[in-house]
């Protein structure tokens, strides 16, 4: 449907008879045209207001409260994540699948989804034709090829572009597991999720020369090194003994059956290369030490091991949600009883920057994407945009004139100026008469400093001499905490809610642990508790102590 002026304009103009034209008609036209748009954008917003899936604010609400579902005042539960539980109530699938769409909506994939990390942080030192064996759900296994053009530079691969090519060669395999990047502070890295949510949800990497630079979990702590010499002899079985014959011990008495082994060195012949299955694993001396793996391809050959990452053995670890210490998962124990397990805080739900308190990727505010801003009410006072910052100390000695770097900005008339905002030495309202110049300020005469203020110490105009009064709908993007315990109680109603009639919840709330400071070992020095003691300073005192 058209909707600008000039297009409303033209359809009005196809009423009328071609003969009747000039530019009065003209006018009249485009006078009509906004009022034909207006009334279309209304019907519109109109109409989208009638359906959970258009809906916005208190529209939202109304057609939600029809389902008997209600916002809570408390969870700052954004449009988006309330539209998401409206339309899986509404569709009411299994009662137990409905409940782990609402528990991953109020915690994330994290918690409902098997997943595992990368042990490396990009860069990947990938090639052309690198593959990566992944197996979800306990099912089939999917090979995974990696191609030099889903990179910018394939052998310096960033954790993004890993993610991508893994998650679109699931998507051409018909499968719906997912890879995403992730960088907690250390570096880059690929989080592999599985592809289904709860009991029955597990993920698990099986080999591919690509698991060289990844290292999914686990890698066995072998000690193979360049120099290391390998004696590979086919098995009648059609397995290849690989015996160490010289050099460093690789220590194979590490290596467990049904690891799996990555040959990819180049020291290797082509048939002996690939990702192979370990049959038979006995450790010991040089000579008697060996590993047994499945390659019917395989052939007989001496070499030394070349580089430290040429041969590499894995346990291909299952992980599951049982896995973590924290998950958010339904059982059925038995025929009429559903166990709902859920960590005690959910994820903070509000994600824009109206209303939210978490860090932005998008970085600073913008005009166009203000916030979050913390306001402090208990000054009588508002700064305004206008500053400048001092050429020369100010202390109580400091005469009436103070020289700045660039004062233009400040209003050359009275008013009042405020030192160091929001810093330990802050000084404020101080009144000044005058701008005599763009690098000095005339402070009153009956003002003494009481700090002292180096130079470089910011001076900001007081636009207004009374305390903020910050907006209880949140237009001016205030900063706050999210009571996330409430998240899980709204969660909890939530499942109650959807819960079938015969079926009996049972909802298990999982606390965090008291390792650390909570000391739950007997041992006081116990190893295995994560801290024992906290390190503080006294005020009075030259050097840090700890409390134990």
């Amino acid at each position: 449907m058209a909707h600008s002026d000039d297009e409303q304009k033209k359809r009005l103009r196809k009423y009328l008879n071609p003969a009747i034209k000039g530019p009065n008609t003209e006018i009249i036209l485009e006078s009509l045209a906004p009022g034909a748009t207006h009334l279309i954008h209304s019907v519109e917003s109109v109409n989208d207001q009638l359906y959970i899936t258009t809906a916005s604010e208190r529209f939202l609400d109304q057609r939600m409260a029809d389902r008997d579902i209600t916002r809570p005042d408390n969870v700052g539960l954004s449009d988006e994540v309330f539209r998401d539980i409206g339309i899986e109530v509404s569709t009411r699938k299994q009662v137990r699948d409905l409940i782990h769409e609402i528990l991953e909506t109020m915690y994330g994939a994290e918690f409902t989804r098997s997943f595992v990390n990368s042990s490396e942080f990009e860069p990947y030192q990938l090639a052309d034709g690198d593959n990566l064996i992944l197996e979800f759900d306990d099912g089939e296994e999917l090979e995974i090829i990696f191609n030099v053009n889903q990179f910018s530079n394939i052998s310096a691969a960033t954790a993004q572009e890993v993610a991508d090519a893994i998650t679109r060669g699931i998507r051409k395999l018909n499968r719906t597991g997912i890879a995403t990047p992730r960088d907690d502070g250390a570096g880059g890295f690929v989080q592999l999720f599985s592809e289904t949510k709860g009991p029955s949800s597990t993920v698990r990497v099986r080999g591919g020369s690509a698991q060289n630079q990844l290292k999914f979990p686990e890698i066995r702590p072998t000690t193979g090194e360049v120099t290391t010499e390998w004696t590979l002899s086919v098995q009648p079985s059609g397995s290849v003994r690989a015996t160490w014959t010289g050099g460093p011990n690789p220590n194979i008495g590490k290596i467990k059956k049904d690891d799996y082994v990555n040959i990819f060195g180049t020291a290797f012949l082509p048939a002996n290369r690939g990702t192979f299955t370990v049959t038979l694993v006995q450790g010991g001396l040089v000579g008697d030490s060996y590993v047994e793996y499945s390659n019917p391809e395989g052939a007989n050959q001496v070499t030394l091991q070349g580089t430290l990452d040429a041969i590499l053995f894995f346990n291909p670890k299952r992980i599951s949600i049982n896995s973590k210490a924290n998950f958010a998962a339904g059982y059925q124990t038995s025929n009429r009883l559903l166990e709902v397990f859920m960590p005690a805080t959910t994820r903070v739900v509000r994600r824009e920057r109206v209303g939210a308190a978490h860090l932005h990727e998008s970085g600073a505010s913008t005009e166009d994407d203000l916030g979050p801003y913390v306001f402090d009410t208990s000054k009588p006072f508002i700064v305004g945009e206008e500053e400048t910052t001092n050429t020369f100390e100010i202390d109580s000695n400091t005469e009436r004139i103070i020289e700045t770097l660039d004062a233009s900005s400040i209003p050359d008339e009275e008013g009042h100026l405020v030192f160091g905002f929001g810093t330990s030495k802050e000084e404020g309202p101080v009144p000044y008469i005058a701008r005599p110049s763009s690098g000095t300020i005339l402070i009153d005469p009956s003002y003494r400093f009481k700090n002292v203020h180096p130079v470089g110490t910011n001076i900001s105009l007081i636009s207004q001499n009374y305390a903020y009064d910050v907006e209880r709908d949140g237009s001016d993007v205030p900063f706050y905490g999210t009571d996330i315990v409430s998240g899980r109680i709204y969660a909890e109603d939530l499942i109650k809610l959807v819960g079938a009639t015969g079926i009996v919840l049972n909802l298990i709330i999982l606390y965090p642990g008291d390792e650390g400071l909570g000391k739950w070992s007997d041992d006081f020095f116990d190893k295995d508790s994560e801290r024992y003691y906290v390190w503080g300073k006294d005020p009075g005192a030259t050097l840090f102590e700890r409390d134990e």
